[in-house]
């Protein structure tokens, strides 16, 4: 009797689930529809939010992404931009079409400034239009990258003029003290990445003051982790300078602190050809210690080299074994330098070591650029 009233509610049953099953399928429509009518028409299809943009903002940069800003150059990038941001102002595609990778597979992330702003949907639209799988926008763009208390990168000419204008702000040079000795951004200081912790009583007490940390270039990321540092100190206006003192010595010259190591700029420099000449013959004649970090070594590095950041080298350097001629490596050698000196300092008996003064750059298969720094 039991089982037959359970088969005779089954039907009331199943009846009810299909009826509650349609009415969400009616509630998600709805809000569907809700949301499309809530973007202009204008708006390009993907978007992503802060979420999505946030994990890609890092040096190095992941070789498969490209962050582009649409707004104009001038007016709007160099006064603020999200860092590793390339400028390309929907107005100049055309002619700035040949800074998008040859590779239509890389994902493109627009922005511009904010809901209101249509550059970076347009940007989008005419990089689909040429081909690229992967587009996408991100809306909130540089205000809510800027709100969301993340920090900015401003551009070389920003810099130029609050240095002349005499503005109230820290500039803080990043890289190892020996690069900061042999030449930097007019009245920077020096508090390298590696010392931060020792040498916060450099800032000043104010935290709404502006800082703007700078390091060796794009693929430098001491000024990046300098500036984290700042921000979780609780200063409110913490900002990078991502060209760094490269950009600033090519544009205006090298301009010095009013003192020079007296080395010469060579001591402990490996010779570029002739490190390239044995990595290519005899690559087990040598050690290499790659000395970034161990996200950077794994996106590229030269091979046969071992990774071991400049923290790690300081802590394992007291038992280090020298058995070969050791050459510390890093993306600008600025690391590289630091990583020498601190091996000069701590182990006075080891002898057979040096830097390589290169910009280097590796892809994942382990094929490497290296440029003198002093033929750039």
């Amino acid at each position: 009797m039991r089982q037959t009233l359970e088969n005779k509610e089954n039907p009331m049953r199943n009846g009810k689930r299909l009826f509650q099953a349609f009415l969400l399928a009616l509630l998600a429509l709805a809000f569907a529809v809700q949301a499309q009518a809530a973007n202009p028409d204008w708006f390009y299809k993907n978007l992503v939010g802060i979420d999505y943009v946030k994990p890609l903002v890092k040096v190095p940069h992941p070789a498969d992404v490209l962050l582009i800003d649409a707004r104009p150059y001038q007016g709007k990038f160099i006064q603020g931009y999200i860092p590793t941001a390339i400028s390309i102002p929907d107005s100049e595609f055309d002619k700035k079409v040949d800074l998008l990778p040859k590779d239509k597979n890389t994902t493109l992330v627009y922005y511009c400034e904010g809901p209101t702003c249509k550059l970076s949907h347009s940007s989008a639209k005419k990089a689909e239009k040429l081909g690229y799988k992967n587009v996408k926008v991100f809306p909130g763009g540089y205000p809510e990258w800027v709100a969301k208390g993340n920090v900015p990168a401003i551009g070389l000419e920003v810099v130029k003029d609050m240095i002349t204008k005499g503005e109230n702000f820290l500039l803080v040079d990043s890289r190892p003290l020996v690069k900061f000795l042999e030449g930097s951004i007019p009245s920077a200081v020096s508090i390298p990445d590696s010392a931060f912790e020792k040498k916060t009583g450099l800032l000043p007490a104010d935290k709404a003051v502006e800082l703007v940390f700078f390091c060796g270039g794009y693929e430098c990321p001491l000024s990046h982790k300098s500036a984290a540092k700042a921000k979780a100190l609780g200063y409110t206006n913490v900002k990078v300078f991502e060209a760094g003192e490269p950009a600033w010595a090519k544009a205006y010259g090298a301009a010095g602190n009013g003192l020079k190591v007296e080395t010469g700029g060579q001591e402990g420099a490996f010779s570029i050809e002739q490190f390239k000449k044995i990595m290519a013959e005899k690559p087990d004649s040598i050690t290499v210690i790659d000395v970034r970090d161990a996200d950077e070594y794994k996106a590229g590095h030269l091979k046969g080299a071992v990774n071991m950041s400049v923290n790690e080298l300081e802590k394992k350097l007291p038992g280090m074994k020298f058995e070969k001629p050791t050459v510390f490596v890093c993306s600008t050698g600025s690391r590289s330098g630091e990583a020498y000196y601190m091996t000069r300092e701590m182990r006075k008996d080891v002898k057979d070591v040096y830097y390589l003064e290169a910009t280097t750059k590796c892809s994942k298969d382990g094929v490497c650029e290296i440029i003198d720094n002093k033929k750039k």
